[in-house]
């Protein structure tokens, strides 16, 4: 597939908008994309897999670009190109808007938001160093000279403040206060959110006119990596006490459905979750855990139903909780992502709700 080809794709599903069609077109991936990738377990390299390289690239597939030292655990990415058009879209730009970018990456969507909004509008800040430098030069080579800076874009960058519009390129579960400050009342701020049970959906956010809050629905189901200090941590806890049972919940329903397992992130945002399959508990079966750093428990899927197929410890019986807000997402009609929303307030309040802002989740 070419990048034209491609481009013509994004077109035809309506991910890609016509009003960004020209710039889309101008800036293929490959000008911002380094000369290893990593795919599927395995570095691809342009100069030794030439063919492989180019075919990644004008996918519609993320690339990892960088990993964390000693690990195999993504750190930095050249994001699916559906998903980087459905959030242009989301953006609502027009001619003259500034823009903040947290998370400058490979340079990619930077060079996208000069070219629609010129240089002069767009900042662009990354906290590693070496990546910057390395997205300031390739967005040179093209011509392009947006703001790039090296820094914690999550204080983003008052110099240039009132922005317009601002755009994370990785996932949080807190919006830091600086950013609804720096934005002009009744700009948006498009930024992935997550929770450590579900991660995620792409939240859109517009700044009340007193600047003091913004809210908004969450509008696509998109998975991005943490901003590297809000990855969660799972914490340590004692599995003892335990307390068995049956379980009225099906864990499958979870598990395979993205809107139930993000409405129960919403209401439980503290609780991590995980699919295991243990071998040791019954061969071959799997078990849903949950946990929340205290507190423990498990449900095993193959006989859910069972007496002992629930395992609780910990001063929460967790798997009651979940079971609790899955009730809660079947009796308010099985609502989709787009159902639900957010409003932030500069003094850290973070109210998701369903429906409307009044209709808050307790």
């Amino acid at each position: 597939m070419t990048w034209d080809e491609l481009t013509d794709a994004l077109l035809r599903s309506g991910a890609l908008s016509g009003d960004w069609e020209k710039v889309f077109r101008a800036t293929p991936r490959e000008l911002f994309t380094p000369d290893r990738i990593l795919h599927e377990g395995a570095w691809i390299d342009r100069g030794e897999q030439p063919g492989r390289w180019d075919e990644l690239v004008n996918s519609d597939l993320p690339l990892v670009t960088k990993v964390y030292d000693g690990s195999e655990t993504p750190s930095s990415s050249s994001s699916m190109p559906t998903v980087v058009a459905q959030m242009l879209r989301h953006l609502d730009l027009s001619e003259g808007m500034r823009v903040l970018e947290v998370g400058t990456g490979t340079g990619w969507t930077a060079a996208l938001l000069s070219r629609r909004v010129g240089d002069d509008g767009v900042t662009s800040v990354e906290v590693d160093s070496g990546l910057a430098g390395r997205a300031w030069e390739r967005l040179r080579s093209v011509g392009l000279r947006p703001t790039v800076l090296a820094g914690d874009g999550m204080l983003g960058h008052a110099e240039g403040a009132p922005y317009d519009r601002v755009q994370f390129t990785a996932a949080v579960q807190r919006l830091p206060s600086a950013i609804i400050e720096q934005t002009a009342p009744g700009g948006i701020i498009l930024v992935p959110y997550g929770t450590p049970f579900c991660n995620g959906a792409l939240l859109r956010l517009t700044v009340a006119e007193d600047g003091r809050s913004a809210s908004g629905p969450f509008v696509e189901d998109v998975a991005f990596m943490w901003v590297r200090d809000q990855r969660p941590d799972s914490g340590e806890f004692d599995v003892e006490d335990v307390r068995y049972g049956p379980s009225l919940l099906d864990p499958a329903e979870v598990g395979e459905q993205t809107d139930a397992a993000f409405a129960i992130g919403l209401r439980l945002p503290d609780v991590f979750r995980r699919t295991v399959w243990a071998g040791f508990d019954r061969f071959g079966t799997g078990r849903a855990e949950v946990w929340d750093g205290q507190s423990y428990a498990h449900c095993r899927l193959a006989d859910r139903d069972g007496p002992h197929a629930v395992s609780q410890s910990g001063p929460r019986s967790l798997w009651d909780e979940v079971t609790a807000a899955h009730g809660w997402w079947v009796r308010s009609g099985r609502p989709g992502l787009t159902r639900l929303g957010m409003t932030v307030s500069v003094t850290g309040e973070h109210l998701a709700w369903l429906d409307e802002p009044g209709n808050v989740l307790d």
